[in-house]
């Protein structure tokens, strides 16, 4: 498909615009321009020429879909020159605006009077010496030349004067609501049989890992099934790990391990090197039930999937890895292929509403060719569109009798929705062919790209370009043209097959590179590319710009961090990026996001065309004033520059600005002066209030377009309270995000009483959606808080405001979700105010109460009637460091499925219960353990965590009864706590039990009450107990037990077994991880009698009476670690026998003595000695391992000399 498409009348509308507006300024200064040399003649010439272009540009394009020859070279010229005219008319439009602006500083000699931009009827040769100089005639004959051969060239191609182009009847602009959450059509089957795949168990116990292929050819719903899979609850419960990687067609094992450790561990892991991230992933995963997706896979070397999958060993069993990859066999059947498209077209499943349209709907169904993709895009394009003429249309489009063999059936569908895109959308989607593969962006960056390109200029300067962007984009996401992040819900990103056809189409003005350009700087082509983007893995140098010097007529660059390094900074030099810059003269987005750089070239401000520059996430401390310069500038984005301490007074300069995002700006600390000058301002994501004129709070008054979240800090330095009023915030009807923010230091010069009156001037427009006041010294909220006037709000947060002593009616807001109170010390207590009358709080789905000390009473609607009963859609409570408070929590959370209760001693100190029927996490932190007997009906309680409950000697036998469904167990620093349970029947009901974790229970002595054997609940896979001085011996049946870390237990012997029992020999029979520390009894218990036959990972820390470990006997041990044994003086000599250790490390043991190592299996692939001077030698036979590839040795002086033989072969 040709780029002809790119031009659509859209982008000749900016040109005709141009022309007319210049025109205008003609007639204003009497009909001469006397510097430029462009007559009005010219003018009407070259807008004539230009629509007889456009006449025949829809034929042109239709024609182009079968003609690749002369045609497509044609709309490609014309493509070029509408390119060229609209950089030279913007151009001039800037010299003479700046030769105006120097003719106004030169007026003492009265000489000069200007009429419009362009025009001067009396100017002087002062002022201008040289005016001829505003446009090059030369460039002025080339444009009348180019034109007059491409209306020449027209004549030979055939084309039709005002043909109907297919996205004519599209054009009118679809409503912005997006679809609701697409309907998952056809594959319930697949997706029920890969969940009991995921979830049941292996029948072959010794099978830790499996590996679950989803094969379809591209568009059929792969993703989209993982994801559905990935996200569903259950699954997020039976796994322990879980992490996503786009992988798509660039294998590199070194990343995506990356990118699966930081998912997992949030942690970056920078600079590591394949081994030791695949030790620490390994190191994380072992003993865990883990998902890992391997999304779009298309990678086949056996070798690097081996590489890859290594650390993958070490996890529980039960542990899966998807894999979505690429096959032609896999399609929807017709049935479900029609459902999908109905439901995209309709809003409905079916055609029962639209019978006229369901015979064409199953022959449109048909061609989709089983592609859920092809069916959502094609159900974008006839959505609410009721006539069968307009599916009749689309149905014998002469697209689909393309030859076969170029493309396949897929992306056949994704051309013909594009040629039916209205043409206001085509160069939207088609700029984001300048993004790589998989790369996600948030909503209102993209729009930002847009506007700063000029896309939402056509006849629509009179709406909000934002607004108009924002409904474009979610038109896109409508139509299936971009699709939600499965990772992130703020991103979007585009199918691989729609990437391919954008750029496919956008071919010869959109590049993007993954950082492999040195062959490429002599590639002539490059010279018409008008959108590029860079992406780097860590340093971008001079050679890798060599070919971006050559895009001389390059209106966007965006650099871009790589997939999997996103969150880390990027080295480029301050030469390379001023290098780069000076040769970019028509630049109008510039992106550098996630350098490490710390100045801005001053050069920046010769860049006359920039209307979008983003430095976000970098190290600059400053701009520079030349910035003051760019006339054009509409965007300037600096979010995440945490080192930013100023910004240049130049900048109020730049009177085109509307968006200034600056949040997150830790280091700065005041506004520019005359901030005021910035009138077209629509984003201001923050003010910083000042004490001198200029930076003063009243200057908000002047920013009357301010929209979407403004963040107003310092407010403690509004010394007059008519500042306030005039900020007008109330005036300012597009605000959907306020913070007001005072200083976080309560000093004695604060004055409670101005704050109150400025915080009740600052009254917000009622469209306001999220609040937050915080660091306020004032003794009350303001009444506009009061009532449900704000029924827009959806959240409120009230922070640090200690002299507050009462709440506003905040249960009266219908839309309230999410509802944070904290600091608020002076409150003393919530009751029938904070109501505020029927229904309080109705959609609140989020409550907060944290460090209230002065609050003591929490009363509750009486009444029996249903509309009394607030919080009635409450998921999440949380009461946190209230210490006074006393009473009872609210009796009715029939929906609350979050309870966190922390540092409330005296809550729930009564006889009142409270029934929490769909609770499923449950914490209790620092309370007293009669909170327990008051919360009832816990039947659906998965996960419980109980810390430092005073008094607690013994969990609730009734309590313990509600416990049906529980999976996760956590009781720890209860002083006093005995045992868990009274009898062993209490057991019984624990049948869902996986997890069970006792921490610093110093009297905790034992699971059961007296001495009798003691049998976990049957399903617990994994226990932790730690620091449990008084504990002396283990559950004698522990069957099913897989995991067991024992820490600081010194008293464990062994197990509670009795020794008449001879079925009891080895209870622990099922045990793969084992991990001991401080607990040297019970290593002498545990290696002995070949317990540890099925361990697979085995460490020991810290067990200072273990002197021998001769004896252990584990056959399918493959990790083994062990460190600070400070009197461990021998190992086993039967290490090869290991036949699965792959890990060996040892540290910290002094008094280790080996003179001979002994043999290692050839199947380790990692060995550290650390601080063991007593080693003498490694093993012999050394070349024989080669399965290792990491050998650290570390202060083991006495290690002299490698083996003979030479170093393993794969080291």
């Amino acid at each position: 498909m040709a780029v002809g498409e790119i031009l659509s009348s859209t982008f000749l509308q900016v040109l005709f615009e141009k022309l007319a507006s210049l025109g205008s300024d003609y007639a204003q200064g009497g009909g001469a321009l006397p510097f430029s040399r462009i007559s009005i003649d010219l003018l009407n010439k070259w807008t004539k020429m230009l629509v007889v272009i456009n006449s025949v540009l829809g034929d042109a394009e239709d024609k182009q879909v079968s003609n690749k020859g002369p045609v497509k070279l044609w709309l490609d010229d014309v493509r070029d020159l509408a390119y060229d005219m609209e950089d030279f008319l913007d151009e001039f439009t800037i010299v003479a605006t700046q030769a105006k602006s120097k003719a106004e500083s030169s007026m003492s000699g009265g000489l000069v009077k200007w009429k419009c931009p362009f025009v001067s009827q009396h100017i002087s040769s002062i002022s201008n010496p040289n005016p001829c100089s505003l446009v090059s005639q030369t460039e002025v004959r080339k444009i009348s030349n180019r034109l007059e051969e491409i209306i020449t060239r027209k004549a030979h191609l055939s084309l039709i004067e005002n043909a109907v182009n297919k996205s004519d009847y599209t054009d009118k602009r679809l409503p912005s609501s997006s679809l609701p959450e697409p309907q998952f059509f056809g594959r319930e089957k697949e997706e029920a049989e890969l969940f009991d795949l995921l979830i049941g168990e292996a029948e072959n116990v010794d099978t830790t890992l499996s590996i679950v292929p989803i094969v379809g050819m591209g568009g059929v719903g792969k993703t989209a099934l993982a994801q559905r899979l990935y996200n569903d609850v259950r699954v997020s419960r039976y796994f322990e790990r879980r992490a996503w990687v786009c992988v798509s067609d660039v294998f590199n094992v070194l990343d995506i391990t990356k990118t699966i450790l930081r998912s997992i561990t949030k942690v970056s892991n920078e600079g590591e090197d394949l081994n030791g991230l695949q030790v620490k992933l390994k190191d994380t995963l072992s003993g865990k039930k883990f998902l890992v997706v391997l999304d779009d896979v298309w990678n086949e070397n056996y070798g690097e999937w081996t590489a890859l999958l290594k650390p993958f060993e070490a996890g529980a069993k039960g542990s899966k890895i998807i894999i979505t990859t690429r096959n032609d066999t896999v399609e929807l059947s017709l049935d479900n292929c029609t459902s999908l498209l109905a439901f995209h077209a309709l809003k409905t499943t079916n055609f029962e509403r639209h019978p006229n349209l369901e015979t064409i709907g199953k022959k449109i169904g048909e061609k989709c060719k089983g592609s859920p993709l092809a069916a959502k895009v094609l159900g974008g394009l006839l959505r609410n569109k009721g006539n069968p003429d307009q599916w009749e249309a689309i149905l014998k489009n002469k697209m689909w009798d393309l030859p076969t063999g170029e493309t396949d059936d897929v992306i056949r569908v994704l051309k013909l929705s594009y040629v039916h895109l209205p043409s206001y959308l085509k160069r939207c989607f088609l700029y984001c062919a300048v993004f790589p593969k998989d790369y996600e962006i948030e909503r209102d960056e993209i729009v930002h790209l847009w506007i700063a390109e000029g896309f939402l200029d056509g006849g629509r300067s009179k709406e909000n370009t934002l607004e108009t962007g924002r409904t474009h984009f979610n038109e896109l996401v409508s139509r299936s043209f971009l699709q939600q992040s499965s990772v992130d819900a703020s991103k979007f990103l585009m199918h691989d097959l729609l990437n391919d056809l954008a750029k496919s189409i956008a071919s010869g003005i959109c590049f993007n590179s993954e950082s492999q350009l040195a062959g490429n700087e002599d590639d002539v082509s490059l010279e018409k590319v008008r959108y590029a983007s860079f992406t780097s893995l860590w340093s971008v140098t001079s050679k890798c710009m060599r070919a971006y010097h050559r895009m001389k007529v390059l209106r966007s660059l965006i650099l871009l961090p790589y997939r999997s390094h996103k969150y880390c900074q990027f080295h480029m030099s301050n030469k390379v990026l001023h290098d780069l810059l000076t040769k970019l003269k028509y630049l109008r987005a510039f992106s550098l996001c996630h350098y490490s750089i710390i100045e801005v070239p001053n050069c920046v401000g010769d860049l006359k065309h920039l209307r979008y520059l983003n430095f976000s996430f970098t190290n600059i401390e400053r701009l520079p004033e030349s910035i003051g310069g760019l006339c054009k500038l509409q965007a300037l984005i600096l979010k995440g520059c945490q080192r930013l301490s100023m910004l240049p007074q130049g900048i109020t300069k730049l009177v085109s600005l509307q968006f200034l995002d600056i949040r997150d700006t830790m280091s700065l600390k005041e506004m520019p002066s005359s901030v005021y000058n910035l009138k077209n301002l629509t984003i201001l994501s923050k003010f910083l209030v000042g004490l001198d004129k200029g930076s003063q709070l009243k200057e908000l008054k002047n920013l009357p377009h301010l929209q979407g979240e403004l963040f107003i800090s310092e407010l403690q330095k509004v010394k007059e309270v008519r500042d306030a009023v005039d900020a007008d915030l109330i005036g300012k009807r597009g605000l959907t995000n306020l913070f007001l923010h005072w200083g976080e230091n309560f000093g004695n010069l604060r004055n409670g009483m101005r704050e109150a009156r400025v915080l009740h001037s600052l009254q917000p427009h009622t469209n306001l959606e999220h609040l937050s006041i915080s660091y306020y010294v004032g003794p009350r909220f303001p009444s506009w808080l009061d009532g449900p006037s704000y029924s827009k709000i959806i959240s409120l947060c009230l922070q640090d405001c200690p002299n507050v002593t009462s709440l506003p009616s905040l249960g009266q807001l219908p839309s309230l979700r999410e509802l944070s109170l904290k600091g608020l010390h002076a409150v003393s207590m919530i009751g029938p105010r904070f109501y505020g009358g029927k229904s309080p709080f109705s959609s609140l789905t989020t409550l907060t109460l944290e460090e209230m000390l002065a609050w003591k009473d929490w009363s509750h609607p009486i009444g029996g009637r249903e509309e009394d009963v607030p919080f009635s859609c409450l998921q999440h409570l949380v009461v946190r460091r209230c210490h006074s408070l006393v009473g009872a929590l609210p009796g009715q959370l029939d929906f609350l499925m979050k309870l966190e209760i922390h540092s409330c001693p005296q809550l729930n100190n009564s006889t009142s219960v409270v029934y929490l029927p769909s609770l499923c996490e449950l914490y209790l932190n620092d309370c007293n353990k009669e909170i327990l007997k008051t919360l009832v009906n816990l039947t659906s309680l998965t996960v419980l965590k109980i810390e430092n409950l005073t008094e607690l000697v013994c969990v609730d036998n009734r309590f313990m009864s509600y416990l049906v469904k529980l999976k996760e167990l956590y009781i720890g620093r209860c002083d006093k706590l005995n045992y868990l349970w009274q009898d062993g029947n209490e057991m019984l009901n624990l049948t869902c039990l996986q997890e069970l974790t006792i921490k610093s229970c110093p009297q905790f002595t034992s699971f059961v009450a007296g001495e009798i054997e003691t049998e976990l609940p049957c399903n617990l896979e994994k226990m932790e107990l730690s620091n449990c001085a008084s504990l002396g011996k283990l559950p004698s049946k522990m069957y099913t037990l897989r995991d067991l870390t024992v820490h600081n237990c010194p008293k464990i012997m062994g197990l509670n077994i009795l020794q008449d029992n001879p079925n009891n020999n080895n209870p622990i029979s099922q045990l793969k991880y084992l991990s001991i520390s401080k607990c040297d009894s019970l290593i002498s218990f545990l290696v002995d009698k070949g317990r540890l036959a099925s361990l697979k990972k085995l460490t020991i820390i810290a067990c200072e009476g273990v002197e021998s470990l001769e004896e252990i006997i584990a056959e399918s041990l493959n990790y083994l670690a062990i460190s600070t044994c400070e009197n461990l003086v021998s190992i086993s000599r039967f290490l090869h026998t290991l036949s699965h250790l792959t890990h060996l490390e040892i540290w910290e043991c002094p008094k280790l003595q080996i003179e001979d190592f002994p043999p290692l299996p050839i199947t380790l692939s990692t060995l550290q000695l650390t601080d063991c001077p007593k080693i003498k030698s490694l093993p012999d036979k050394w070349h024989h391992l080669t399965s290792l590839r990491w050998l650290e040795i570390v202060r083991c002086e006495n290690i002299k000399c490698f083996p003979r033989g030479g170093l393993p072969p794969n080291l």
